[in-house]
């Protein structure tokens, strides 16, 4: 039986959380080698050791093939979603939007100046406390 297993860790403890996942599989594999290693024609049948070496071998690689896939996928989502703009659009809405600024400058400009001749206040001197 298999089972899913989500949850979330600080993306600075990705590699280690990983690293500590991939060396639980060192169970499987040393009993898979301990199998092979150990192995007399007096403890039984060849065939049923080597079965057993390669279930446990199979499950290991299953499973590290499984975190190389999600640590490769970590990897392209951290560098992707920081993509690059093209510069030259990026210059020319910051070109576009000095132009839009410059004009509403010179459209309150022109409201400034309309207003002091409407109130004939062209040549006045500001107001001073006192």
């Amino acid at each position: 039986m298999r089972a899913t297993i989500s949850f979330e860790t600080d993306v600075d403890e990705v590699e280690g959380t990983m690293a500590v996942l991939a060396c639980s599989e060192e169970h499987n594999l040393r009993a898979a080698a301990d199998l092979l290693s150990n192995f007399t024609v007096l403890d039984g049948s060849v065939l049923d050791a080597i079965t057993e070496a390669l279930r446990l071998l199979d499950m290991s690689a299953d499973q590290l093939r499984q975190y190389q896939n999600m640590l490769v996928n970590f990897e392209r989502a951290k560098y992707e979603t920081v993509l690059p703009q093209e510069t030259v659009q990026s210059v020319a809405n910051i070109g576009n939007a000095v132009a839009n600024l410059n004009k509403f400058g010179e459209f309150i400009d022109r409201l400034n100046s309309q207003d002091s001749h409407d109130d004939g206040t062209e040549n006045a001197e500001p107001a001073t406390e006192g």
